[in-house]
């Protein structure tokens, strides 16, 4: 009997040294920082000339050159085999308008110009961020896992949401592309990058996470979504944002990061 409870012990805490390590890797593996990513949301359409001419090469300039951050594209057009759906245009552009003509570009909570590289430039570099956030993510079928651990490098009033969304890259929008994809104004070798395909969360503009955090207060989320088959090269964005219906941008961008 005697020996039986000394083999349970030695298996408890063998069971509990695993647990803490398999902690401590989930800390090291997920570790946000308070570094600014950017944030760029375009509008665009495939029946938009200046749209493949130089609305989307700005996109992919600012997502090769940018330090992962999430460049977001919101297609719109009737035509337009990648167009969002209406709640997620109704979501998007109560804060951030088209303005009655696209392309139309976002630097954070900033109407911008696709030739305009300061406003992104400034955005990265206005200095650390009240919270970060660190993504990863398995696919297994059809099924794409993603993990989130966001941390408030200070203390914050208010409320914070999170978005998590997946994007594709790698579209052919050529010439020769199927009807949906062509994109006017690209040329015979356009590429559709960027292209916002799925929320991980029911509520576009994200969950509720925390409510006046404390400084180095950490937030975990788990999500799953389910990938259409037709799509390629995709992978996940979080983005946080701070909530507040009495202000003139009701989800204000505080940071964001995407895993590819």
């Amino acid at each position: 009997m005697k020996k039986a409870l000394l083999l349970a012990a030695a298996v408890m805490l063998i069971f509990s040294a695993c647990k803490k390590d398999e902690e401590n890797n989930t800390e090291t593996e997920l570790t946000p920082t308070a570094a600014q990513k950017g944030f760029i949301l375009e509008w665009t359409s495939i029946t938009c000339g200046i749209c493949g001419s130089s609305g989307g090469p700005a996109l992919d300039k600012f997502s090769q050159d940018g330090p992962k951050g999430a460049m977001i594209a919101l297609h719109v057009n009737s035509s337009d085999s990648m167009k969002v759906p209406n709640n997620v245009y109704w979501a998007f552009s109560e804060d951030r308008p088209t303005g009655g003509g696209i392309p139309a570009f976002y630097a954070g909570d900033t109407k911008t110009s696709y030739s305009d590289d300061q406003a992104v430039i400034t955005q990265i570099n206005s200095g650390n961020a009240v919270a970060g956030v660190a993504i990863d993510y398995e696919i297994d079928g059809n099924t794409m896992s993603i993990r989130t651990r966001t941390k408030f490098f200070q203390p914050a009033q208010g409320d914070y949401r999170l978005s998590v969304f997946v994007l594709e890259d790698g579209i052919d929008g050529s010439d020769g592309a199927p009807q949906g994809y062509d994109q006017a104004g690209g040329g015979s070798d356009y590429t559709h990058n960027c292209v916002w395909r799925a929320s991980a969360t029911s509520e576009i503009m994200g969950e509720l996470i925390a409510t006046d955090p404390v400084a180095d207060s950490k937030v975990n989320k788990n999500y799953s979504v389910q990938l259409d088959p037709e799509w390629n090269d995709v992978y996940p964005v979080a983005v946080i944002w701070k909530h507040d219906d009495q202000a003139s941008v009701k989800y204000s961008y505080v940071n964001s990061i995407r895993k590819k």
